[in-house]
Protein backbone atom coordinates (compact mmCIF):
# COMPACT_ATOMS: atom_id res chain seq x y z
CA UNK A 1 0.00 0.00 0.00
CA UNK A 2 3.16 2.34 0.58
CA UNK A 3 4.50 1.98 -2.79
CA UNK A 4 1.86 3.61 -4.68
CA UNK A 5 2.73 6.65 -1.94
CA UNK A 6 6.26 6.36 -2.96
CA UNK A 7 6.01 6.27 -6.26
CA UNK A 8 3.90 9.96 -6.29
CA UNK A 9 6.21 11.67 -4.56
CA UNK A 10 8.96 10.60 -6.99
CA UNK A 11 7.62 11.75 -9.82
CA UNK A 12 6.74 15.43 -8.02
CA UNK A 13 10.26 15.78 -7.22
CA UNK A 14 11.35 14.86 -10.91
CA UNK A 15 8.95 17.43 -12.77
CA UNK A 16 10.79 20.76 -12.00
CA UNK A 17 13.78 19.11 -13.69
CA UNK A 18 12.26 19.09 -17.46
CA UNK A 19 10.97 22.12 -17.48
CA UNK A 20 13.69 24.39 -15.82
CA UNK A 21 15.89 22.51 -18.75
CA UNK A 22 13.18 23.39 -21.20
CA UNK A 23 13.70 27.04 -20.74
CA UNK A 24 17.26 26.85 -21.39
CA UNK A 25 17.81 28.21 -25.34
CA UNK A 26 19.73 25.62 -26.95
CA UNK A 27 22.28 26.37 -29.56
CA UNK A 28 21.57 26.60 -33.07
CA UNK A 29 22.18 23.04 -35.07
CA UNK A 30 25.20 23.14 -36.81
CA UNK A 31 24.01 22.64 -40.95
CA UNK A 32 25.58 19.55 -41.59
CA UNK A 33 26.81 20.57 -45.50
CA UNK A 34 29.71 22.86 -44.98
CA UNK A 35 29.83 26.44 -47.06
CA UNK A 36 32.00 25.77 -49.62
CA UNK A 37 30.77 29.24 -51.62
CA UNK A 38 34.32 31.13 -51.37
CA UNK A 39 35.86 28.36 -53.43
CA UNK A 40 33.80 29.29 -56.04
CA UNK A 41 34.92 33.23 -57.95
CA UNK A 42 31.30 34.52 -59.40
CA UNK A 43 29.44 32.80 -56.37
CA UNK A 44 27.03 35.11 -54.42
CA UNK A 45 28.15 34.98 -50.85
CA UNK A 46 25.25 32.79 -48.68
CA UNK A 47 23.22 35.31 -46.25
CA UNK A 48 23.95 35.73 -43.36
CA UNK A 49 21.23 34.40 -40.57
CA UNK A 50 19.09 36.84 -39.35
CA UNK A 51 19.20 37.49 -35.72
CA UNK A 52 16.30 36.35 -33.31
CA UNK A 53 14.34 38.88 -31.71
CA UNK A 54 15.26 39.43 -28.25
CA UNK A 55 13.27 38.47 -25.82
CA UNK A 56 10.82 41.01 -24.11
CA UNK A 57 12.69 43.20 -21.48
CA UNK A 58 16.22 42.29 -22.47
CA UNK A 59 18.00 45.12 -24.29
CA UNK A 60 18.67 43.85 -27.62
CA UNK A 61 22.32 43.20 -28.58
CA UNK A 62 24.07 45.28 -31.14
CA UNK A 63 25.18 42.84 -33.95
CA UNK A 64 27.82 44.40 -36.57
CA UNK A 65 27.09 43.64 -39.83
CA UNK A 66 28.98 41.69 -42.20
CA UNK A 67 31.93 43.12 -44.11
CA UNK A 68 31.66 43.58 -47.82
CA UNK A 69 32.73 40.79 -49.78
CA UNK A 70 36.35 41.56 -51.41
CA UNK A 71 36.02 41.40 -55.04
CA UNK A 72 39.41 39.58 -56.62
CA UNK A 73 41.02 42.86 -57.05
CA UNK A 74 41.83 42.95 -53.63
CA UNK A 75 43.69 39.15 -53.86
CA UNK A 76 47.54 39.54 -53.65
CA UNK A 77 49.36 39.63 -56.65
CA UNK A 78 46.36 41.78 -58.51
CA UNK A 79 47.17 44.82 -60.32
CA UNK A 80 46.53 48.02 -58.63
CA UNK A 81 43.62 50.50 -60.38
CA UNK A 82 44.98 52.82 -62.56
CA UNK A 83 44.52 56.22 -60.01
CA UNK A 84 41.98 59.06 -62.43
CA UNK A 85 44.60 61.98 -63.83
CA UNK A 86 44.14 64.97 -61.53
CA UNK A 87 42.25 67.84 -62.37
CA UNK A 88 44.19 70.65 -64.77
CA UNK A 89 45.33 73.54 -61.98
CA UNK A 90 42.90 76.29 -62.71
CA UNK A 91 43.92 79.47 -63.80
CA UNK A 92 44.65 82.57 -60.82
CA UNK A 93 42.11 84.46 -61.06
CA UNK A 94 43.34 87.94 -62.97
CA UNK A 95 44.89 90.14 -60.87
CA UNK A 96 42.63 93.78 -60.50
CA UNK A 97 44.18 96.24 -62.77
CA UNK A 98 46.60 98.80 -60.88
CA UNK A 99 45.75 102.54 -61.48
CA UNK A 100 48.37 104.08 -63.87
CA UNK A 101 50.74 106.33 -61.74
CA UNK A 102 50.10 109.59 -60.96
CA UNK A 103 52.44 111.47 -63.03
CA UNK A 104 54.34 113.89 -60.64
CA UNK A 105 53.92 117.33 -60.03
CA UNK A 106 56.41 119.61 -62.10
CA UNK A 107 57.58 122.46 -60.07
CA UNK A 108 56.94 125.41 -61.78
CA UNK A 109 59.23 126.74 -63.79
CA UNK A 110 61.42 130.13 -62.31
CA UNK A 111 60.46 133.28 -63.73
CA UNK A 112 62.49 134.33 -66.87
CA UNK A 113 65.84 136.89 -66.18
CA UNK A 114 64.58 140.28 -68.05
CA UNK A 115 66.38 141.49 -71.18
CA UNK A 116 65.58 145.13 -71.12
CA UNK A 117 69.13 146.17 -72.92
CA UNK A 118 70.05 146.94 -76.82
CA UNK A 119 72.67 148.75 -78.89
CA UNK A 120 70.04 150.21 -80.88
CA UNK A 121 67.04 151.51 -78.02
CA UNK A 122 66.81 154.30 -76.21
CA UNK A 123 68.09 152.67 -72.89
CA UNK A 124 71.65 152.95 -72.18
CA UNK A 125 73.59 149.50 -71.14
CA UNK A 126 74.12 151.44 -67.42
CA UNK A 127 77.82 151.89 -65.16
CA UNK A 128 80.32 149.29 -66.04
CA UNK A 129 78.26 146.60 -68.69
CA UNK A 130 79.32 146.15 -72.09
CA UNK A 131 77.66 145.33 -75.60
CA UNK A 132 78.42 144.18 -79.03
CA UNK A 133 76.28 144.01 -82.51
CA UNK A 134 76.79 142.77 -86.40
CA UNK A 135 74.64 143.46 -88.65
CA UNK A 136 74.18 142.87 -92.60
CA UNK A 137 72.04 144.29 -94.90
CA UNK A 138 72.04 146.64 -97.78
CA UNK A 139 74.08 149.76 -98.26
CA UNK A 140 75.85 148.19 -94.77
CA UNK A 141 77.84 145.31 -93.08
CA UNK A 142 78.42 147.31 -89.53
CA UNK A 143 79.96 145.76 -86.12
CA UNK A 144 79.80 147.59 -82.97
CA UNK A 145 80.81 147.32 -79.34
CA UNK A 146 79.19 149.64 -76.48
CA UNK A 147 80.32 150.27 -73.17
CA UNK A 148 78.14 152.29 -70.38
CA UNK A 149 80.49 154.79 -68.75
CA UNK A 150 78.00 156.06 -66.71
CA UNK A 151 74.25 155.01 -65.85
CA UNK A 152 73.02 156.78 -68.20
CA UNK A 153 75.87 157.13 -70.78
CA UNK A 154 77.29 154.92 -73.42
CA UNK A 155 80.57 155.12 -75.19
CA UNK A 156 81.38 152.92 -78.42
CA UNK A 157 83.40 152.28 -81.61
CA UNK A 158 82.17 150.47 -84.73
CA UNK A 159 82.86 149.81 -88.33
CA UNK A 160 80.82 149.98 -91.03
CA UNK A 161 81.61 149.15 -94.77
CA UNK A 162 79.96 149.23 -98.67
CA UNK A 163 81.36 145.61 -99.05
CA UNK A 164 84.71 146.85 -99.14
CA UNK A 165 84.58 149.84 -101.84
CA UNK A 166 83.83 152.24 -98.68
CA UNK A 167 84.87 151.22 -94.87
CA UNK A 168 84.81 153.51 -92.10
CA UNK A 169 85.84 153.92 -88.71
CA UNK A 170 83.18 155.71 -86.07
CA UNK A 171 82.71 156.41 -82.84
CA UNK A 172 79.59 156.61 -80.92
CA UNK A 173 77.53 157.88 -77.98
CA UNK A 174 74.17 157.78 -76.45
CA UNK A 175 72.86 159.99 -73.32
CA UNK A 176 69.38 158.25 -71.94
CA UNK A 177 67.60 161.20 -71.07
CA UNK A 178 64.08 159.65 -70.47
CA UNK A 179 63.53 155.97 -69.41
CA UNK A 180 60.36 154.34 -67.25
CA UNK A 181 59.31 151.31 -66.98
CA UNK A 182 58.51 151.17 -70.59
CA UNK A 183 59.62 154.02 -72.86
CA UNK A 184 62.98 155.61 -73.58
CA UNK A 185 64.20 158.32 -75.01
CA UNK A 186 68.13 158.79 -75.85
CA UNK A 187 70.46 161.60 -77.72
CA UNK A 188 72.93 159.87 -80.04
CA UNK A 189 75.80 161.08 -82.14
CA UNK A 190 78.35 159.09 -84.17
CA UNK A 191 80.95 159.91 -86.85
CA UNK A 192 83.66 159.15 -88.32
CA UNK A 193 86.55 158.63 -91.07
CA UNK A 194 85.43 157.21 -94.05
CA UNK A 195 88.11 155.22 -96.82
CA UNK A 196 87.12 155.16 -99.82
CA UNK A 197 88.36 152.17 -102.25
CA UNK A 198 88.07 154.43 -105.27
CA UNK A 199 89.04 158.28 -106.07
CA UNK A 200 85.87 160.32 -106.79
CA UNK A 201 86.81 161.18 -110.40
CA UNK A 202 86.67 158.10 -111.06
CA UNK A 203 83.66 156.88 -109.13
CA UNK A 204 79.83 156.47 -110.80
CA UNK A 205 77.52 155.79 -108.21
CA UNK A 206 79.51 153.33 -106.03
CA UNK A 207 80.46 153.88 -102.51
CA UNK A 208 79.41 157.42 -102.47
CA UNK A 209 76.58 157.36 -103.93
CA UNK A 210 75.09 154.39 -102.56
CA UNK A 211 76.16 155.01 -98.54
CA UNK A 212 75.67 158.92 -98.96
CA UNK A 213 79.41 159.33 -97.04
CA UNK A 214 82.31 161.26 -97.89
CA UNK A 215 85.85 161.72 -95.99
CA UNK A 216 84.11 163.11 -92.73
CA UNK A 217 80.66 162.11 -91.42
CA UNK A 218 78.87 162.90 -88.27
CA UNK A 219 74.95 162.09 -87.74
CA UNK A 220 73.56 163.29 -84.67
CA UNK A 221 69.95 162.27 -83.62
CA UNK A 222 67.29 161.00 -81.52
CA UNK A 223 66.40 157.39 -80.46
CA UNK A 224 63.31 156.15 -79.08
CA UNK A 225 62.16 153.17 -77.42
CA UNK A 226 59.43 150.72 -76.35
CA UNK A 227 59.10 147.60 -74.64
CA UNK A 228 55.90 145.80 -72.48
CA UNK A 229 56.19 144.31 -69.03
CA UNK A 230 57.22 141.39 -69.80
CA UNK A 231 61.01 140.33 -69.23
CA UNK A 232 60.85 138.96 -72.99
CA UNK A 233 59.50 141.78 -74.60
CA UNK A 234 60.29 142.64 -77.98
CA UNK A 235 61.52 146.00 -78.07
CA UNK A 236 60.24 148.46 -81.46
CA UNK A 237 62.96 151.70 -81.90
CA UNK A 238 62.84 155.08 -83.87
CA UNK A 239 66.02 156.53 -85.00
CA UNK A 240 65.81 159.86 -86.36
CA UNK A 241 69.33 161.53 -87.36
CA UNK A 242 70.92 164.64 -89.53
CA UNK A 243 73.94 163.20 -91.45
CA UNK A 244 76.23 166.28 -91.97
CA UNK A 245 78.91 164.93 -94.78
CA UNK A 246 82.28 166.89 -95.17
CA UNK A 247 83.54 166.19 -98.71
CA UNK A 248 87.72 167.32 -98.22
CA UNK A 249 88.20 166.55 -102.26
CA UNK A 250 85.22 167.87 -104.09
CA UNK A 251 85.41 167.46 -107.83
CA UNK A 252 83.51 170.00 -109.99
CA UNK A 253 81.23 168.21 -112.68
CA UNK A 254 80.11 170.62 -114.73
CA UNK A 255 83.54 172.20 -116.61
CA UNK A 256 82.08 175.60 -116.99
CA UNK A 257 81.43 176.08 -113.10
CA UNK A 258 84.79 177.19 -111.99
CA UNK A 259 87.21 175.90 -109.54
CA UNK A 260 85.89 173.63 -106.95
CA UNK A 261 86.03 174.94 -103.30
CA UNK A 262 88.34 173.36 -101.20
CA UNK A 263 86.04 171.16 -99.36
CA UNK A 264 81.71 170.79 -99.62
CA UNK A 265 79.31 169.52 -97.14
CA UNK A 266 76.20 167.89 -97.69
CA UNK A 267 73.72 167.13 -95.51
CA UNK A 268 70.75 164.10 -94.97
CA UNK A 269 67.96 162.73 -93.30
CA UNK A 270 68.16 159.25 -91.87
CA UNK A 271 65.14 157.63 -90.77
CA UNK A 272 65.57 154.17 -89.18
CA UNK A 273 62.11 151.97 -87.67
CA UNK A 274 62.83 148.83 -86.44
CA UNK A 275 63.17 146.09 -82.79
CA UNK A 276 65.20 144.21 -80.91
CA UNK A 277 63.93 140.76 -80.14
CA UNK A 278 64.84 138.98 -77.08
CA UNK A 279 66.04 135.53 -77.24
CA UNK A 280 67.62 134.79 -73.97
CA UNK A 281 68.97 137.01 -70.90
CA UNK A 282 71.07 138.80 -73.11
CA UNK A 283 70.58 138.47 -76.53
CA UNK A 284 68.50 139.68 -79.42
CA UNK A 285 67.63 139.64 -82.67
CA UNK A 286 67.87 143.28 -84.13
CA UNK A 287 65.98 143.94 -88.19
CA UNK A 288 65.88 147.06 -89.19
CA UNK A 289 64.48 149.26 -92.17
CA UNK A 290 64.43 152.93 -93.20
CA UNK A 291 65.98 155.50 -95.97
CA UNK A 292 68.22 157.96 -96.47
CA UNK A 293 66.77 161.37 -97.45
CA UNK A 294 69.54 163.26 -99.55
CA UNK A 295 70.13 167.33 -100.37
CA UNK A 296 73.64 166.37 -102.87
CA UNK A 297 71.95 166.50 -106.79
CA UNK A 298 74.75 164.22 -107.33
CA UNK A 299 73.14 161.45 -104.82
CA UNK A 300 69.65 159.73 -105.39
CA UNK A 301 67.24 161.59 -103.73
CA UNK A 302 65.94 158.52 -101.52
CA UNK A 303 68.03 155.74 -100.84
CA UNK A 304 66.55 152.60 -98.88
CA UNK A 305 67.94 150.77 -96.05
CA UNK A 306 67.10 146.80 -94.59
CA UNK A 307 69.85 145.57 -92.14
CA UNK A 308 68.96 142.03 -89.56
CA UNK A 309 71.81 141.31 -87.18
CA UNK A 310 72.24 140.61 -83.54
CA UNK A 311 73.08 142.11 -80.49
CA UNK A 312 74.01 140.60 -77.08
CA UNK A 313 75.15 142.63 -73.35
CA UNK A 314 78.34 140.72 -72.71
CA UNK A 315 78.42 141.77 -68.82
Amino acid sequence: MRLPGLLSLSLLALAPAPSARAQTPSPPPRSATPDESWSEPGQPAPEAPRPQAAPAGEEPSRVQPPPEAEGWESFPGASAPTPAPPPPPRAPPPLPAEPPPASPVKPPRPPLAPNRYGLYGGRSLGSGHAGVGMSLGFPFVSARGVYGVLEHLDLGLGVDTVYGLMTEVRASARLTVLDSDNVSLAVVVDGGRAFFARPPDTEDKGARYLSGRRDWNVAPGLVTSFQGDSPRAWRPFLDVRALMAFDMDPIQRDPLSGMPPAWKLDAAVLVRLGAEFPVGEKTSYAVSLGGDFRSRSTDAEFMPTLSVGVVSTLF
